[in-house]
């Protein structure tokens, strides 16, 4: 007889069970070599959990409905549902997100106003010095009478006397120096967006601006048309009424893109552009695919 150490085996008398082996002898123990309803398990299929789980949900719910609120399968940190659902043409996700994000029509995520507001900050920051260079030989004359009435508080200050009185040209600036300001900005502001859809803060802050029929750079036309709106505080510097007018639209300009929905400004909506990310946002963390369906 051959040796073979003890274990199951196939059955010699039924090839569809097994047989145990004590060494010697075979035994009465068998066992069938397939489980039985092994391909009805669940177990390690997430599809067939999520569906358990709604069977669940409706069997504790009276009338048959599961019960408000996400199950445990859905359940991020806090997961909100997105503004756009499923795919967009951009191939974002926004099935469930760490939070909603702003969305043009067509799916793509639009730049976040503190991004728009640092880049808007630098662009003003680099034609205001670009103006200044220029004007220099204008503003000299207005900056002198600055420094001295400054120099003349000081030392009125430190002899105790009274503060001498504030000259009138203090207040009015060499009228070439706004004249030169805004042909800057919008030789800069028109010339850029339409150009690559960017300007030089747009590209620091990692933004751009895009038109509305397409992911596109703005034409010349959409261009021009939102420097001119978005420029109002600086067109209107020149007539003293409509001054302070200007800065207040500005203002409220500015301020419009954080409850509109495509975070839109005045001028974006004159000009139909949308300002978005100039890359591709990365998958939030906790992002989750919806059941059933894949």
């Amino acid at each position: 007889m051959t040796e073979r150490a003890s274990g199951w085996y196939d059955d010699p008398d039924d090839p569809s069970l097994l047989r145990y082996w004590d060494g010697i002898l075979w035994s009465d123990r068998t066992m069938p070599k397939v489980k039985p309803h092994l391909d009805e398990s669940r177990i390690g299929d997430p599809r067939k959990q999520w569906e358990e789980e709604q069977e669940r949900l409706r069997a504790a719910q009276p009338g048959g409905y599961p019960q408000a609120g996400p199950s445990r399968f859905q359940q991020g940190p806090r997961l909100q549902r997105g503004v756009g659902q499923g795919p967009s043409p951009y191939g974002y996700q926004q099935q469930y997100q760490a939070r909603p994000v702003k969305m043009t029509p067509d799916g793509e995520p639009t730049a976040s106003w503190w991004r728009r507001l640092f880049a808007y900050l630098i662009d003003n920051i680099l034609v205001s010095l670009v103006a200044v260079v220029i004007s220099w030989s204008w503003l000299q004359p207005w900056i002198k009478v600055i420094t001295d009435w400054y120099d003349a508080v000081l030392t009125a200050a430190k002899n105790g006397g009274s503060q001498p009185p504030v000259p009138s040209a203090l207040y009015h600036v060499p009228w070439q120096f706004p004249v030169v300001s805004l042909l800057i900005y919008l030789v800069y502001e028109i010339g850029l967006v339409a150009w690559r859809g960017q300007t030089i803060g747009h590209l620091i802050c990692g933004v751009r601006v895009r038109g509305a029929g397409s992911a596109a750079k703005p034409e010349i036309n959409a261009a021009v048309i939102r420097a001119l709106v978005k420029g109002v505080s600086n067109i209107t510097t020149f007539i003293p009424v409509l001054g302070s007018l200007g800065s207040v639209f500005s203002l409220v300009d500015g301020l419009i893109p954080l409850g509109e929905r495509s975070a839109q400004s005045i001028h974006d909506k004159a000009a139909k552009t949308y300002v978005v990310r100039a890359r591709p946002p990365k998958v939030p963390v906790g992002t989750l695919p919806p059941y059933p369906g894949g």
